[in-house]
């Protein structure tokens, strides 16, 4: 299974209410391609736990991704050094990608497996960092476009 093949949603905006089709990679893709002016609320927004449709509510998820998010803050992990999470996230079974937030942190996806519960504490874990629980289980969580040059990508 090509995990940058998934189809997920997007928005133009957190304002917009119509989400659109797209693919992990795309956005990945994206992520390493094009800087970010535009103030971070302004900036397209990835639904990566779903493929959406008439909205973009935990209900309106018509396909569950096989990947789910992880969320680190800098704000529950002061002095963290991003780079190093990076390479941390590079040796974690399952995570597939990795890269600078919007926030100043740090996000991922990692391939769904079983209870979530589970594997969020494992990540804490082997990341030695505080996840954003709520975002990172939230069906109808937004994922702010950002720039990473070097992000972490399992081929």
């Amino acid at each position: 299974m090509n995990w940058q093949n998934q189809p997920v949603s997007m928005l133009d905006s957190m304002y917009s209410k119509d989400p659109q089709p797209t693919t992990l990679g795309a956005w990945v893709t994206a992520t390493k391609l094009h800087k970010q002016d535009a103030p971070k609320r302004q900036r397209q927004v990835l639904m990566p736990h779903g493929l959406f449709a008439g909205g973009r509510k935990a209900d309106d998820c018509t396909r569950h991704s096989v990947v789910f998010q992880f969320d680190i803050d800098r704000k529950h992990n002061p002095g963290m050094d991003a780079d190093a999470i990076k390479r941390k996230a590079a040796s974690c079974p399952g995570v597939v990608f990795c890269a600078l937030s919007a926030g100043s942190g740090v996000y991922g996806f990692a391939l769904r497996r079983g209870d979530l519960d589970d594997q969020l504490d494992a990540l804490e874990r082997q990341l030695g960092v505080n996840l954003d629980r709520m975002n990172s289980k939230s069906v109808a969580a937004l994922r702010f476009a950002s720039y990473d040059s070097e992000p972490y990508e399992e081929e």
